[in-house]
C-alpha cells in the first residue's frame, strides 16, 4: 500500500494495464504511469520519483473488524468515474488472468520455482529472499538472518496472515518493529528481485 500524495498533491489512481507481470497504474491528475510492485513512476512528470510506501496486512474482514473495529471501509461509489478498466473488469483480471497466465517480463522467467507459487518476499539491506507459502502454512514459524538482520517469519493460519519481525540479542521477537514482507506470486517477485534467494531450512 503506497501514500496517494506526491509532493504535496494527491493522486487518484487507476489501473490501465500489466507490464514486466505486474499491474501498472495512470494518475489522473498528471497522467504518470506507476509500477504497481515498486512504486515506481516509469512515464510522465514523475518519472523516477517513487510512491511512499505505508505497508498494509492481508487478512481476514472478522480478524481486522476484530482488532480495528472502528475502522472505515471504502466501498465503491454508485457512479464511479469510469476508467479504462471497470471494477468486473479488475477483478477478472486479479482473480482469473494473472492466476493461470504470465506476461512478459525484461528477466527469463525463474523456473525455481512454479510461476504461480505464493511468497513471502523481504527486502533488507540489499539482500531479497522468498519464503513459499507452501511451507509457511506447515511451519507457522521460521527464523531467519536476511541482510544481516536476524529475524522470524510468522503465518497465521485461521486469518491467512503474513507477519514478520527483527529479533533482539536475546532471540525475542520485536513486534515493534515489523518488517515489510509482501505477498506475491513468484513469477512477480522474481522478475522485481531477481538475485532473490528461496528460504531453505537447514539439515
Amino acid at each position: 500500500m503506497y501514500a496517494a500524495t506526491v509532493n504535496g498533491q494527491r493522486l487518484t489512481f487507476e489501473v490501465i494495464g500489466v507490464w514486466r507481470r505486474n499491474l501498472i497504474m495512470q494518475d489522473r491528475e498528471t497522467g504518470t504511469v506507476w509500477q504497481q510492485a515498486t512504486g515506481e513512476a516509469l512515464y510522465g512528470p514523475h518519472k523516477g520519483t517513487f510512491l511512499e510506501l505505508i505497508g498494509g496486512e492481508q487478512t481476514t474482514w472478522h480478524d481486522w473488524i476484530t482488532r480495528y473495529p472502528a475502522t472505515a471501509v471504502s466501498v465503491e461509489p454508485d457512479n464511479p468515474p469510469r476508467g479504462l478498466l471497470t471494477f468486473s473488469q479488475l477483478e477478472f483480471l486479479l482473480e482469473k488472468f494473472t492466476g493461470s497466465y504470465k506476461t512478459p517480463g525484461l528477466n527469463r522467467n525463474d523456473t525455481r520455482l512454479p510461476s504461480h507459487v505464493e511468497v513471502g518476499g523481504l527486502v533488507l539491506n540489499g539482500a531479497s529472499r522468498a519464503y513459499p507459502l507452501s511451507y509457511l502454512r506447515q511451519r507457522e514459524t521460521v527464523r531467519d538472518t536476511v541482510g544481516g538482520v536476524p529475524l522470524v517469519v510468522l503465518y497465521d493460519a485461521p486469518n491467512d496472515r503474513l507477519h514478520a519481525y527483527r529479533q533482539t540479542e536475546n532471540g525475542r521477537s520485536d513486534f515493534n518493529q515489523p518488517l515489510p514482507i509482501k505477498r506475491q506470486y513468484w513469477l512477480g517477485w522474481s522478475e522485481f528481485h531477481p538475485d532473490t534467494t528461496i528460504f531453505e531450512e537447514l539439515p
